[in-house]
């Protein structure tokens, strides 16, 4: 069976701590022994419920140990994971039952090596308050900063990305443990070096709107988002507008300006033959 190694790095965070963990352990492919789970807590010394809650959940694996952040954290539990398939959710995000089943169906095509699915937000009585499709992202436009940019509502959503352990071998895990914020970002830009992002027309995973979270610093985000991409040139500029902004009528006349058709492939589910087919 295909082992998933989920990180969950976390610095006194008790209070938020235990639903996560109910969302990745309520998997129903862990429930019905269709994979194995790797849930691995890195807890940078908490001092509060933290060492409570995760002592509700042997099966979990848990580090602590004092860090440096949630990147130095997350740097970490890199060495340790042995999971195929990773991704990472930080104390109170969630993934949704059925984010597993939908993993190990389309990690099947051996082209695919990284995939997010639809963004999702929920407050903290867990309904889900906003959801949106990805677009068909491209490798230009991460490597860029595009969908780091406020202003873009196709960012990627950690919470729903997962990806193959295989590309972490040319990920600078050094430089990962500094950032304080953008780290997400870092990974997706040494990701998009390699591979492409594909989409899947399904939520998988969400992220928690509470008080007090480290991502309302957005000034800090910025800054770090601007260390990890390059300049856009101009094509790039100009696919980028033709991409959101150009009127459908004029697109297929300015075709041969742009960049043409991003590598990266959407996932449908067909109904037809019940599985997931790429377009």
């Amino acid at each position: 069976m295909e082992t998933i190694t989920i990180l969950t790095p976390t610095r006194n965070a008790g209070a938020l701590l235990e639903r996560t963990i109910h969302s990745i352990r309520s998997q129903y492919a862990i429930i019905q022994n269709r994979c194995r789970l790797e849930h691995i807590i890195l807890d940078g010394a908490s001092t509060d419920t933290t060492p409570t809650v995760v002592a509700k959940f042997p099966e979990t694996i848990c580090i602590t140990e004092p860090d440096n952040g949630m990147y130095h954290a997350l740097a970490k539990g890199f060495k340790h994971a042995s999971g195929q398939l990773m991704g990472y959710l930080n104390a109170g995000d969630i993934l949704f039952p059925w984010a597993f089943d939908v993993l190990l169906e389309v990690f099947t095509n051996p082209d695919v090596n990284w995939i997010t699915g639809y963004t999702s937000l929920i407050n903290e009585r867990l309904q889900v308050t906003a959801s949106w499709k990805p677009p068909r992202y491209r490798n230009e436009f991460i490597l860029t900063g595009f969908y780091a940019d406020e202003k873009y509502p196709f960012g990627i959503q950690q919470e729903s990305t997962f990806w193959r352990r295989n590309l972490l071998t040319h990920v600078d895990c050094a430089r990962l443990e500094k950032f304080r914020l953008a780290g997400d970002y870092f990974l997706w830009t040494e990701f998009a070096k390699q591979t492409s992002l594909h989409s899947v027309m399904s939520p998988l995973g969400a992220f928690l709107i509470h008080e007090n979270q480290l991502s309302k610093q957005r000034n800090i985000y910025n800054a770090e988002v601007e260390g990890c991409i390059r300049p856009a040139n101009t094509k790039e500029k100009f696919t980028r507008w033709w991409e959101t902004k150009c009127n459908p009528i004029f697109k297929g006349l300015l075709w041969n300006w742009t960049l043409g058709q991003s590598q990266a492939k959407i996932f449908d589910y067909d109904h037809a033959v019940n599985s997931w087919s790429s377009r």
